[in-house]
């Protein structure tokens, strides 16, 4: 990593030489203030100092990563293919295309099991009751939406989740929703100044909504914006870096924008173009923050919906909402059930 100091006399000033010196990928590591020059500790003029970084590119480590998981697919599909070899006698002709389905959508086995278990306790299942029968069962599974809702007193929702999962654009999407379409008070705070392009990307969003944003860089300016949104606001949405989910110290910096005293919900969002076992470990390891919802994010980028069913049986977190866009407001929904089946069982019913 390309690292360098800046100085200047404010965040603002500093901020934008970081960006103009290394661009919008910028990373900053730290901020500091100092006093420079006076006498004797007087009459010294205040400086804002500011330690960026640029990452190099991994190239290596990414096509090894790739192969890695390259291998545990296939190493996947050779012990679904033992399986069904296994079953084939068993299991009603009727089922075995569903079953045959659920494995492409990456449905994992013990749940693809558990499902047409189910099923075949029907004597009489065939193939016209067999999508209604599923489609109640798959929808019970799912589980019905649990969304933001806005309450008397002010409430305080933070979001967090790995990289790249679309959670700055996923915030704006719900702002708009509850600023326009419902008329509420709605305040947005960031603490995501990892990266100088999302502070950017969220104040258009704020812009062209038309409510106020506050950019907190710890978590005791994080404590007095919350103390003073309070006042006016609704709803107060906050933006958190997003973290990579294999690293312990970067899950615990997040810990100060997630405390019960400030925050009233912590939703958890995760992207269904992950691979599978990479969605489920980035899940464990956020759990540790002790999310209360789940929001799935960028259905639009995947083929495969079958990790909506391997996550609602593996965890004790309902969704809240689903994205399958980069429109702002529009591509967001409530994770209705009857939504997320037509994602898994679409191709199937046609």
């Amino acid at each position: 990593m390309k690292v360098k100091k800046y100085i200047g006399d404010n965040i603002q000033d500093t901020i934008f030489k970081v960006k103009v010196d290394l661009g919008s990928d910028a990373i900053i590591l730290d901020t500091r203030k100092f006093t420079k020059g006076g006498f004797l500790g007087f009459f010294g003029q205040e400086k804002v100092e500011v330690l960026a970084g640029l990452e190099e590119p991994r190239k290596a480590e990414e096509n090894t990563q790739k192969e890695i998981n390259h291998l545990k697919e296939m190493i996947q599909d050779l012990s679904n293919n033992v399986n069904e070899k296994k079953v084939k006698e068993e299991t009603p002709e009727v089922l075995t295309t569903f079953q045959q389905y659920l494995r492409l959508q990456n449905v994992r086995e013990e749940n693809v099991k558990a499902i047409t278990d189910y099923l075949s306790e029907d004597s009489n299942l065939d193939e016209n009751n067999l999508k209604l029968k599923s489609k109640n069962h798959l929808e019970d599974l799912l589980g019905e939406p649990v969304p933001i809702k806005a309450a008397e007193e002010t409430q305080v929702i933070t979001f967090v989740g790995p990289t790249g999962v679309g959670k700055t654009t996923t915030i704006a999407k719900i702002a708009a929703e509850f600023a326009i379409k419902e008329g509420k008070k709605v305040h947005l705070i960031t603490a995501d100044t990892y990266r100088i392009a999302a502070v950017q990307q969220l104040r258009t969003y704020s812009d062209i909504i038309n409510i106020p944003l506050k950019v907190v860089y710890d978590g005791d300016e994080f404590k007095k914006a919350v103390k003073e949104c309070r006042k006016e606001a609704d709803l107060i949405l906050v933006d958190t870096p997003g973290r990579n989910w294999k690293n312990k110290w970067e899950l615990g910096q997040l810990n100060e924008f997630t405390k019960d005293s400030l925050v009233d919900e912590i939703h958890l969002m995760v992207s269904l173009n992950m691979s599978s076992r990479d969605l489920e470990f980035a899940v464990d390891n956020f759990s540790r923050l002790k999310p209360d919802k789940m929001i799935l994010t960028k259905l639009d980028e995947t083929s495969t919906y079958g990790d909506v069913i391997n996550i609602s049986q593996k965890y004790d977190m309902p969704f809240s909402y689903i994205t399958f866009g980069q429109d702002v407001p529009e591509d967001i929904d409530k994770a209705n059930s009857e939504i997320l089946y037509n994602y898994l069982m679409g191709d199937f019913n046609e």
